[in-house]
């Protein structure tokens, strides 16, 4: 029960979060969109390789807790005025939200890792690759 709890107040969170991002990348213009979608995947193959992904881009122990501060810090950053700040933190705050919601059997957290695999979608959208490249793209995050 507390853990269900846990849960359904981290998906409040991620999903207010997930609004900013989303409302973040909508702004940007092509080639800041494609820089993003560039520092995401570089930022996602980066966290795949910890033995903690979700834990990326903390330098403190996270040992006893449940999820790391990360995605709050980089969520508070997408509406900054550098706009090499807000594209950081979209491809930070995407990559750290995907891998701790990636294999979750909360339902509430599934829909928000669906949000993420949309923004993915969305900057990844402006390119305009061919099906093999854009497959190709998902499997090297993964």
């Amino acid at each position: 029960m507390f853990v269900s709890a846990l849960a359904q107040c981290r998906q409040l969170m991620l999903q207010r979060q997930a609004a900013a991002v989303l409302k973040a990348v909508r702004a940007m213009d092509a080639a800041q969109r494609k820089t993003t979608a560039d520092q995401t995947l570089a930022e996602i193959q980066a966290a795949s390789v910890l033995p903690h992904p979700h834990w990326h881009g903390t330098n403190e122990s996270m040992l006893y807790r449940p999820w790391s501060p990360v995605a709050s810090v980089t969520a508070g950053r997408v509406r900054d005025r550098s706009i090499q700040l807000r594209q950081r933190s979209v491809a930070l705050w995407l990559a750290v939200v995907y891998h701790e919601t990636r294999q979750t059997p909360h339902a509430g957290l599934q829909a928000v890792h669906r949000k993420v695999l949309g923004a993915l979608r969305e900057l990844r959208a402006t390119e305009r690759s061919a099906p093999a490249t854009e497959q190709a793209w998902f499997k090297a995050a993964a």
